[in-house]
């Protein structure tokens, strides 16, 4: 599954949004779909196989960490199952709405394995603030993996070489 894609929409007087079909027929049929507090201020739509493999992840994170126990709290606690209507409308409750600032307008944004929902001026802010940064942003978003690989290399030799010290050579 890769979602892909923004579309501009309105968030209803019953607080609901709809899913743009495009993006309906990028989702797993029947997937229970989870909403929660996203990153940068927005909300997060979660597939429920995307879904559990962010709680994974967080599981093996060490539970010991402030910051795991802290997030972890704040994202579960308020992220909610969604379950779209007819017409794919999901209801987006009220504390999400607040996270977000969603008034009006919203961006709905396929993001690889889940959707983001962005207010549309701030989601019009961001694409502003990255203008001129795209090559600059793919190239460390590529060379990520990449750097990783290659320090966890780096350490697996330099764990598996002699020590230098008291090393003698055989004559």
């Amino acid at each position: 599954m890769l979602l892909t894609g923004s579309y501009r929409r309105a968030l209803d007087d019953k607080l609901r949004l709809a899913i743009p079909k495009p993006l309906r027929d990028q989702l797993p049929p029947d997937a229970p779909l989870y909403l929660t507090p996203g990153l940068d201020g927005c909300l997060a739509i979660y597939p429920q196989a995307a879904f559990a493999a962010l709680a994974d992840r967080l599981a093996a994170s060490s539970p010991a960490a402030r910051e795991v126990r802290d997030y972890s709290r704040l994202f579960f606690s308020q992220a909610t199952p969604a379950t779209p209507d007819s017409q794919w409308r999901l209801r987006v409750p009220a504390e999400l709405i607040k996270w977000a600032k969603l008034t009006g307008e919203a961006m709905i944004v396929g993001v690889r394995d889940h959707l983001e929902v962005w207010a549309a001026e701030r989601w019009e802010e961001y694409v502003a603030q990255c203008d001129g940064q795209y090559e600059q942003l793919a190239e460390a978003a590529l060379m990520l993996p990449y750097a990783a690989l290659l320090r966890q290399s780096q350490e697996t030799t330099a764990e598996s070489a002699p020590a230098e010290e008291g090393r003698r050579t055989p004559r």
